[in-house]
């Protein structure tokens, strides 16, 4: 089982060389590949280990057990998307609101394309100790990104700008993450309608 209440879930140490980089890398490639193919089961710092082709010396030099590899692939992921949120309100800034909302909804698909499907393994793990507030910390930092573009614009009328912003970040990513464990729907589609309905929720009328 994964994790009780006072479970370490944070990196032991970060990496200071650029060995210690590409060790860091090939341990949590190991883990995204273990998690695709055999979910959180068959996760263990052994099989990590030896996935990526270092000791197991060397994995615990970085991270003390499974919930911190866990935690790192989901700041990972995290970090991704709010990376590419950021830079899509950079690049659209002068764009009308429902075009923004729009980009914004396509920098969060793209990471999720880009990013191994084992989002559904790692809301599971999400139970150890810690890692659900480091990903609503995340999550926070999302919405406060979004409300502090909300309130300069012009074209935005809501009584709370970060309400607003919650209700689009969190609408939008959780649409997103069903549509994308749905080999059967049209995610892109969805993707679309979810940015006309948000845009429409916080656009002046």
């Amino acid at each position: 089982m994964l994790a009780r209440k006072r479970t370490v879930t944070t990196p032991r140490r970060l990496p200071r060389s650029q060995l210690g980089t590409a060790t860091v890398e090939a341990i949590l490639s190991a883990v995204e590949r273990i998690l695709e193919r055999n979910g959180l089961d068959g996760l263990t710092t052994n099989h990590v280990a030896e996935l990526a082709g270092v000791s197991i010396g060397s994995l615990y030099q970085y991270f003390p057990n499974k919930e911190a590899l866990i935690g790192a692939v989901q700041d990972r992921y995290a970090e991704d998307t709010l990376t590419r949120v950021r830079a899509a309100l950079e690049a659209n800034a002068d764009q009308p609101i429902r075009t923004v909302i729009m980009r914004i909804g396509e920098a969060v698909l793209a990471a999720k394309q880009n990013q191994r499907p084992i989002h559904r393994a790692l809301i599971d793990a999400r139970t150890a100790a810690n890692v659900w507030d480091r990903y609503r910390g995340w999550m926070d930092q999302h919405v406060d990104l979004i409300a502090e573009f909300l309130s300069k614009r012009d074209d935005v009328q809501v009584a709370d700008v970060r309400s607003a912003a919650f209700v689009v970040v969190h609408a939008g990513e959780g649409l997103i993450q069903a549509a994308t464990e749905r080999p059967d729907v049209d995610v892109m589609r969805i993707a679309l309608d979810a940015a006309e309905m948000l845009a429409r929720f916080v656009e002046r009328r």
